[in-house]
């Protein structure tokens, strides 16, 4: 059985930025998520688990953990910015009860005829501490292209095991805070002015705050 838990049904989530230029830079980044799918997994025929899936993001893969959705954001910074703090200052919340629970991530394999191996991992499961605990992560900060960014992980499902309930968080705000080194010298005249910076084919609607970088 499958069915959509949420508004809109099979909505993908939205992404959008905004630059905050005070007496700090300030990127505010709103993380917007509809719903998601509940499917049922028969993995044997006492055994049913819950499958939590979000359109056009991903799942947390590491062996035995619960298979949330999960995805990585870009944030562009300026080239001589250092992020100084990345923060939730808002969010929204609906909680809700599943049937099962939720199937771990499967042991990887290099047989794609063989069933894949799952193996809850007990100090998550048999806790009701909320999973993964965190609603983002900073990957680090990289190059994509010409563009600096920030990379980070978004967490919008978080799973209380013993009590087999989710906490679907419909909307998550950060402020991603950076300082900018001391300012070089303005161009001299006659000196063209850089051109739009490239990113690889497939990144540029990826990336928020592009246009301000």
């Amino acid at each position: 059985m499958r069915k959509w838990i949420g508004k809109s049904e099979g909505t993908a989530p939205k992404k959008k930025s905004k630059l905050i230029e005070k007496e700090t830079n300030i990127i505010k980044v709103k993380y917007e998520t509809k719903g998601l799918w509940d499917v049922e997994v028969q993995q044997s025929a006492d055994l049913v688990w819950d499958e939590l899936q979000i359109p056009d993001i991903g799942q947390n893969l590491e062996p035995g953990e619960p298979s949330l959705p999960q995805e990585g954001l870009y944030v562009a910074i300026p080239d001589d910015a250092t992020v100084t703090d990345i923060k939730v200052v808002k969010y929204k919340k609906d909680t809700h009860l599943l049937s099962h629970q939720v199937k771990p991530a499967p042991q990887p394999s290099t047989d794609p005829s063989a069933l894949p191996e799952i193996t809850p991992k007990q100090e998550i499961y048999e806790k009701d501490d909320a999973f993964p605990g965190i609603l983002f992560k900073k990957i680090g900060v990289t190059q994509v292209g010409d563009v600096n960014v920030v990379h980070l992980m978004v967490y919008p499902v978080q799973y209380h095991p013993i009590a087999n309930t989710i906490d679907l968080y419909k909307k998550i705000e950060l402020e991603v805070e950076y300082e900018l080194a001391a300012e070089a010298a303005p161009p001299m005249r006659g000196v063209p002015t850089r051109g739009r910076k490239r990113v690889p084919a497939g990144y540029e609607d990826q990336i928020l705050n592009f246009d301000n970088v």
